[in-house]
């Protein structure tokens, strides 16, 4: 259950934007802090990258269109202005599928609207502590409290690993690149996706290591890869 601070901040959010890979509000019951969205009936990535309640594998292209989808909804949220938004809690458990298996994101209960300028200022920080999953948020967010576009992409790039692997998120990204350092990137794809294209599996191998680099200014921005064919 949401508090009073997350349930209004998602209001305000979800109550002023439209994309086709955000949630839909569709209403609103203040008494109850509850929200009411549209109804997306394949239940969450998550459910499907763990087959939680005997959920069929994806193929591998819904796995790339997934990512392609996400990229296109972080682009639209980072690129808003006069303040970007940063959702600050991207997992798969807050990206819900509909019936095509296209992907909403959704929970912007800890988002964050950050004014332009103060979007790389060293000394910008949030007096909260980050409240994200701990295996998708962003190292430097974690050690110094600053928010920015780029810990979307850190949690970006491990969900992009998660969805090529099928695997747990702790660690991830540290198993592909030596997987992919000894010339054994096959042995952590997930076999149930089917056979990736080599071109593809390599683009986004390489899209999801970069997004997870450890320093953030080492990482790409959303409009440096939306676009992009996958």
């Amino acid at each position: 259950m949401q508090g009073p601070s997350e349930f209004h901040q998602e209001v305000q959010v979800l109550g002023s934007l439209q994309h086709p890979h955000l949630v839909t509000l569709l209403g609103v019951c203040p008494e109850a802090w509850s929200l009411v969205y549209e109804y997306l009936p394949n239940g969450s990535l998550e459910d499907h990258l763990f087959r939680k309640s005997n959920t069929s594998p994806l193929t591998w292209s819904n796995r790339a269109r997934i990512i392609a989808e996400i990229s296109s909804a972080l682009c639209f949220l980072h690129s808003l202005k006069p303040e970007t938004i940063v959702h600050g809690d991207l997992k798969p458990e807050n990206i819900l599928l509909d019936s095509s298996l296209s992907c909403k994101i959704c929970d912007f209960g800890i988002c964050r609207l950050i004014i332009e300028e103060t979007l790389y200022c060293p000394s910008f920080h949030w007096s909260m502590d980050p409240k994200g999953a701990f295996t998708h948020t962003d190292p430097e967010f974690q050690r110094t409290g600053i928010l920015t576009p780029k810990s979307d992409i850190y949690s970006f790039g491990i969900i992009i690993l998660q969805l090529l692997t099928g695997r747990p998120p702790v660690g991830l990204a540290s198993k592909v690149r030596k997987a992919v350092l000894c010339g054994k990137l096959s042995s952590v794809i997930d076999s149930s996706a089917g056979e990736w294209p080599p071109t593809v599996l390599t683009r986004l191998v390489e899209l999801g290591l970069q997004c997870c680099e450890l320093n953030g200014r080492d990482r790409p921005e959303a409009n440096t890869f939306f676009g992009e064919r996958i």
